[in-house]
């Protein structure tokens, strides 16, 4: 199974070394362009969040972690301890529990499902998803789909947000009638918004000048120009940045000068690359917590796990089957449509006794045809759990050819 992926996520990298690995949504469909263009492979997907940069390859002749390496500009002996490769069986594996969220820093969360779909159809807007990838991805979607509906790993929908919100809550007390900022209109900044909204908080958002008809805010949720920002930052008690910018959105020496000097701020960096300057948390009277410091993984059931792994298990041996006999396809149906051929010209004779009893002969001749294709095609695929994938090749091989013998005759 040459299927093939690098990735580096918080486990083994703190955030100084995973925003250098960071890509926006523009940045990692043309790395996926310019990949496939310059590197030998039938296919690649790009998957970049908050707290993980993966590389999946299909058939590729190098390995993703060189080609990252080399598409970066960076020197791999530097970067390769923080770095996983995985391929084959174990790759297909980790993709679907991937998913799940049963590699997240929140246990279970949902987020990833989304970012795994979205990362899916990027590569396939660009032209860079081969059939095999496009399969995989699609499979541990709806793989984990079911999960989510059957099982439920977490107790309910979490996302770094939520779990951003939940952790603040445990050390700081609820969050009803905390006076908020939050710095970037995006998915990750309106899902902030929503749930300081549903706890009680008082928000604020930011909006770009340029963009105050193109973005759909919160009614309950103030607005305030982007530029004026750090004006109103002085009387608010939490601030939270999620934005994509390549610079930083909150600097040490204007929120320096922009605090009160008799109160304590929380500022929650929820980007990567990091929106809010390091340097902001050594100020007096301010607490910094990015990714990596919001990112306590929590307890998980291993009841529901176990569970859930039964419903992936049943997903990937469906890929499974697909991939080591996708190529043997096109013969099953040909075989199909030759057995249904042949069933029509031996039921010659039985057509024209009932042609006359019929109002559209034609079509139950067509409906005969296609039920014989059917069967054949079911029993043919239904001999791979009765053989070993040799013996199955062999008596498609066969067949096939049988079956072109009989279109000669």
């Amino acid at each position: 199974m040459n299927i093939s992926m690098v990735g580096i996520d918080y486990q083994k990298a703190n955030i100084e070394v995973r925003e250098q690995f960071s890509f926006t949504k523009t940045q990692g469909m043309e790395f996926c362009e310019q990949t496939a263009a310059r590197h030998e492979m039938a296919g690649c997907i790009l998957i970049s969040t908050c707290n993980r940069t993966e590389l999946w390859c299909s058939d590729a002749v190098e390995s993703p972690f060189s080609i990252l390496m080399q598409e970066r500009g960076l020197d791999g002996d530097v970067y390769e301890e923080h770095f996983t490769s995985r391929q084959g069986e174990e790759a297909v594996t980790y993709l679907f529990e991937l998913a799940c969220g049963m590699h997240s820093q929140i246990f279970g969360e949902d987020q990833i499902l989304t970012q795994i779909r979205e990362a899916l159809n990027r590569s396939r807007e660009c032209g860079c998803a081969d059939s095999v990838l496009e399969t995989l991805f699609r499979s541990a979607v709806t793989a984990a789909k079911q999960v989510k509906t059957e099982v439920r790993l977490t107790a309910r929908d979490m996302s770094i947000p939520e779990g951003a919100a939940a952790l603040l809550e445990d050390r700081y007390g609820p969050l009803e009638g905390r006076r908020c900022m939050v710095i970037g209109n995006g998915e990750m900044g309106r899902l902030m918004t929503r749930i300081l909204i549903d706890r009680g908080a008082r928000v604020a958002m930011t909006l770009r000048q340029y963009k105050k008809h193109d973005v759909v805010i919160p009614k309950e949720c103030e607005v305030i120009l982007y530029e004026e920002r750090y004006q109103h930052l002085r009387d608010k008690d939490l601030i939270f940045s999620a934005t994509v910018s390549p610079h930083y959105t909150i600097e040490a020496e204007k929120v320096c000068r922009a605090m009160a000097p008799d109160r304590s701020y929380i500022f929650v960096d929820l980007a990567v690359p990091r929106d809010i300057e390091p340097a902001v948390g050594r100020l007096t009277g301010a607490i910094l917590y990015d990714t990596d410091m919001l990112g306590m993984v929590n307890g998980h059931d291993e009841r529901l796990v176990t569970r859930a792994r039964v419903i992936l298990k049943e997903h990937m041996d469906e890929f499974r089957t697909w991939y080591y006999f996708r190529e043997w396809i096109p013969a099953v149906q040909r075989i199909g449509k030759t057995a249904g051929r042949i069933t029509n010209a031996k039921l010659t004779k039985v057509y024209r006794e009932v042609d006359q009893a019929l109002e559209e002969p034609e079509e139950f001749k067509r409906n005969v045809r296609k039920a014989a294709e059917k069967s054949v095609t079911k029993i043919l695929y239904g001999l791979k759990n009765h053989l070993s994938p040799e013996q199955w090749k062999d008596c498609i091989t066969a067949l096939e050819e049988s079956a072109g013998d009989c279109e000669k005759s």
